[in-house]
């Protein structure tokens, strides 16, 4: 059995691994919509959560269970979650990647007062500081080079929005996780499948028509599709889910939002972008904003401790003068055959 700190620990390591996938995921997804879901983003995201709920119920069958207190807290959650991904897709169409990119992390900063608002409790000012550092970091990670750009009020309000429901996601979650109204298996799965199917809905609805004449192109994107699908999906929100238990809203959304400089690193990796100073300046900030959440308190509580423990006292060691002296044979053999009386009451005492 894992101890408390070991969980923690676990949990942040977890949620570190689900940015970095998610990072490649900004990537891999613009790559899947580029080549064959260009014209069904919807079906692209019904594939990705279908795939990500039967790998969970594959690996979690007997733990999986459906009452109506699960279904409502899941069931919000993948609402959430589908209403999230569906904003953020068609707000692409009218914005610049980079506004898209700084719009949907800047969920972060809604987090804590969100949380707030769950738990009636004023986030710590380390947290709000954490986040201010954070979307510094973010909005220089994503400024645009363009000198005139179009009109992209539409689709930065939309992306906005998307950031808001991911926001709302969670606290949510953490409030299901705390107050053990589900456990994470059942948590994850169930926003997983309930994205799934309304993702289905709205394919079938709105994309139908456009499905003669996509190109699957499987063969290069089978594996594009299992990243996505099996790391950024049912191991990504596994993780998130597992991790809320031990750790903060704040903290969550802040190790998250370590995807925005993950993706830029893993873009300039492949080609697709370019190192330079908005990457090393903005990177760094995110990763300075989660030392100072993570790190710093817990410094701060050691200094504490051991300021506040008592200091050590040697104990006294034996003297000569201190050893009892021969004197009077007879007392000492008085003194070992009768019982020291002041001693036993000492004892007593």
């Amino acid at each position: 059995m894992l101890k408390q700190n070991d969980k923690r620990i676990l949990s942040l390591c977890m949620l570190f691994a689900t940015a970095l996938i998610w990072g490649a995921g900004f990537v891999l997804t613009d790559q899947l919509l580029t080549s064959s879901f260009n014209a069904t983003p919807a079906l692209l995201n019904t594939i990705r959560f279908s795939i990500g709920a039967l790998c969970l119920l594959a690996i979690f069958n007997k733990k999986i269970k459906l009452n109506k207190t699960i279904l409502l807290y899941g069931g919000v959650g993948g609402i959430l979650l589908f209403a999230g991904f569906l904003l953020q897709i068609i707000g692409q169409k009218y914005t610049t990647p980079a506004h898209s990119g700084f719009f949907t992390a800047s969920y972060i900063v809604f987090v804590p007062f969100i949380s707030w608002i769950f738990y009636k409790k004023r986030p710590k000012w380390i947290s709000l500081a954490g986040v201010v550092v954070a979307i510094t970091g973010l909005t220089i990670l994503n400024l645009s080079d363009a000198s005139g750009e179009e009109n992209t009020l539409v689709g930065d309000l939309l992306t906005l929005t998307s950031a808001l429901m991911f926001a709302l996601q969670i606290p949510w979650a953490d409030f299901a996780l705390k107050r053990d109204k589900t456990d994470h298996v059942q948590m994850a799965f169930w926003q997983i499948a309930v994205a799934a199917t309304l993702f289905l809905l709205y394919s079938l609805a709105a994309e139908s028509k456009n499905y003669a004449a996509m190109q699957w192109n499987l063969q290069s994107n089978w594996w594009r599709i299992a990243i996505i699908s099996l790391g950024g999906t049912a191991f990504a929100y596994f993780a998130q889910t597992y991790a809320q238990k031990y750790t903060a809203s704040t903290e969550t959304s802040l190790m998250l939002s370590f995807e925005s400089p993950s993706g830029a690193i893993i873009s300039i990796i492949v080609g697709s972008d370019v190192f330079g100073w908005k990457i090393a300046v903005g990177g760094a900030l995110v990763l300075v904003a989660i030392l100072l959440v993570e790190v710093v308190p817990n410094l701060r509580k050691r200094a504490t401790a051991n300021s506040a423990a008592p200091p050590q006292t040697e104990e006294p060691t034996a003297t000569p003068d201190d050893e009892p002296k021969p004197d009077d044979e007879n007392t000492s053999d008085h003194n070992t055959s009768a019982p020291d009386n002041n001693a036993e009451q000492h004892k007593e005492k």
